[in-house]
């Protein structure tokens, strides 16, 4: 919800401003960034060294038949993993949310509506919570009486 644009773009470019956004915010740089492979960039890796940033994902070039570093390999398979759960709520929005169906001309009327999308997905989320819990605690107290 950074951005919107109705024409064709690289939104690779967007992450510098992403981030500076993300300290005017919370008053620091993130530790790390799990991006697509759109924003692996040599300018993007630059910026994020500068900044202590990890930027994760595979070395760019060519690659090398060196032994690599488990250390460093099992970091980027952790936030690969972290990444898949947003990437999986985002398919979630766009399947069962309508986020995908999103037809406003204007970007104000666009941005609310993406909004109340990702709102009733959480609210559903925590309903779900809310009536687990309800109906696990309903059968804790008949079984126990």
């Amino acid at each position: 919800m950074e951005q919107t644009c109705w024409n064709n773009y690289n939104e690779g470019s967007d992450l510098e401003n992403t981030v500076q956004d993300y300290r005017r915010k919370f008053g620091c740089y993130p530790k790390a960034v799990l991006a697509d492979k759109i924003y692996q960039t040599r300018k993007n890796r630059k910026f994020c060294k500068e900044h202590g940033i990890r930027l994760s994902g595979p070395p760019l070039g060519r690659r090398k038949n060196t032994v690599t570093d488990a250390a460093a390999e099992k970091q980027i398979y952790r936030d690969a993993c972290a990444r898949n759960a947003v990437e999986g709520r985002n398919g979630n929005l766009k399947r069962c949310h309508g986020l995908d169906l999103i037809m406003c001309k204007l970007d104000e009327c666009a941005k609310t509506e993406a909004a109340l999308d990702i709102l009733a997905m959480n609210a559903a989320y925590r309903l779900r919570l809310w009536l687990i819990r309800f109906f696990v605690r309903i059968r804790i107290l008949v079984v126990f009486q």
